[in-house]
């Protein structure tokens, strides 16, 4: 079974350290803050072994020098292969998915995406979906790079997974992604209730609240 750490880092970041339950070995998923993760670290009695990174952002890549200085270069790195990311040491050729054996993880499926960036990967571990800036709660990632087509593609992709699949993405978007929907579409009442869930005293402000 896979274990999931979280990890905030900036204003909104999460940082996902992972490792299987039969093992101290961990991956820490888009480090922008390599700070944080060693801070973290510090308090577990996990070996950090590796980095996996979804795109080229310096907010999910800006830790990986530092990380490898902190652990003598030891860590394997993986990443788009198509995407200009310093310090990749596994990169990974993903037309549209694959799935590789990662030291200590085991079988992850890892597809590509693009959408907020061209080269932009997710990966699928034992029913956890790592998606970058891909899928938010409530929301998807901004436009960088792809077009709307490309995005809506990558998310019809992602939803093909099992309804019970844990999905951690990496920045806290939900209450400002449920406000833009609500101006979209304001009568919608999943949108209303599930609004109501994340933030009860705004939205019983809300003229459609019932």
């Amino acid at each position: 079974m896979l274990n999931v750490h979280t990890i905030p880092a900036f204003n909104d970041n999460y940082l996902w350290l992972v490792h299987q339950s039969t093992s101290q070995d961990a991956y820490i998923v888009d480090p922008g803050c390599a700070q944080t993760v060693i801070d973290y670290l510090a308090t577990t009695n996990l070996n950090l072994v590796g980095i996996l990174i979804t795109h080229h952002h310096s907010d999910h890549t800006g830790g990986i020098e530092q990380l490898q200085q902190h652990f003598n270069h030891t860590l394997a790195v993986y990443g788009p292969s198509n995407e200009h990311i310093k310090g990749i040491t596994q990169p990974l050729t993903i037309s549209t998915q694959d799935t590789i054996t990662i030291p200590s993880l085991g079988l992850v499926q890892i597809m590509s995406v693009p959408g907020h960036t061209l080269g932009h990967i997710a990966y699928y571990i034992d029913n956890k979906l790592f998606c970058g800036d891909t899928l938010f709660s409530g929301g998807c990632g901004r436009l960088f790079e792809g077009t709307p087509e490309q995005m809506l593609q990558s998310l019809k992709v992602l939803c093909r997974f099992p309804d019970n699949t844990q999905v951690y993405c990496a920045h806290e978007y939900t209450r400002a992604n449920l406000d833009f929907a609500l101006h979209v579409d304001p009568t919608n009442p999943d949108l209303i209730e599930y609004s109501a869930k994340v933030n009860p005293i705004t939205c019983k402000k809300h003229p459609f609240h019932t």
